[in-house]
């Protein structure tokens, strides 16, 4: 069963990330996302930000303006727990040597002070060949991971596909989101089986009509579609997070 905290990916995975420079469903190139977590107390929240701000953000431009990394965020969690993390950065590349690139960039200047104050890091490494962009520019992510069954995994993408889907495709026309993926992890820190929904949305209002749209989709749904649906995760292995995305761009 996934840890409270497995669910805080990125991410956002991308995980966590903001929309990528593609914008069909499929076929659709393989992206990867790297995710950087910290668990930072909250006498150090405004020393963390700063040094992202002044550290980060600027390789981040940089190597999204030179095509090496395809989108870049940063995020500041909203819904917080006693273990859980606290702020995070996440950034896509179409190649395992984009997201290294960003590694390496980064490390030059050693921690930072935001980052050694922090109690506790984590890193996730994902890929997602389903995804969708809108427009507009992120400011709110949300992140929902469950565990598909174990013996057949691709039954979940098949689920989300059959019945959310299409209004997935509806909001981010209308706007009321700016891009959703289904993630799965390149290197498995945690269960293999683990899918993350991730979206972002343009704003607060954004992420109501999505939550009203999608409600009222399973509404429709008959006795035997809910029951496929339900049956296509495990039970109880749901985990999300909400945050705010704090800067973010793309190629």
């Amino acid at each position: 069963m996934i840890k409270r905290n497995a669910g805080l990916l990125v991410f956002v995975l991308a995980v966590i990330s903001v929309p990528l420079a593609f914008s069909q469903m499929e076929p659709t190139p393989i992206v990867y996302t790297f995710v950087s977590q910290f668990q930072v107390p909250r006498a150090s929240w405004a020393a963390y930000s700063e040094d992202t701000e002044k550290n980060a953000v600027p390789i981040f431009e940089k190597l999204a303006a030179d095509g090496t990394i395809l989108s870049w965020s940063t995020f500041e969690q909203l819904v917080h727990t006693p273990d859980g993390y606290t702020h995070g950065a996440a950034w896509s590349s179409t190649s395992l040597a984009g997201l290294t690139k960003v590694l390496d960039e980064v490390r030059k200047a050693g921690p930072r002070p935001g980052q050694i104050a922090s109690t506790k890091h984590e890193d996730y490494l994902m890929q997602t060949s389903m995804y969708r962009m809108g427009t507009g520019t992120p400011a709110y992510l949300r992140v929902v991971c469950s565990n598909a069954k174990p013996e057949k995994p691709s039954v979940y993408a098949a689920a989300l596909k059959k019945y959310l889907v299409a209004t997935f495709d509806d909001q981010i026309k209308k706007g009321s989101a700016t891009y959703y993926g289904l993630d799965e992890q390149y290197v498995n820190t945690m269960a293999p089986s683990m899918r993350c929904l991730v979206i972002t949305y343009p704003n607060a209002d954004g992420m109501d009509k999505w939550a009203t749209a999608i409600n009222a989709t399973l509404g429709k749904m008959n006795a035997a579609e809910r029951e496929e649906f339900a049956n296509a995760s495990v039970l109880d292995s749901r985990r999300d997070i909400m945050a705010r995305i704090t800067h973010s761009g793309h190629k």
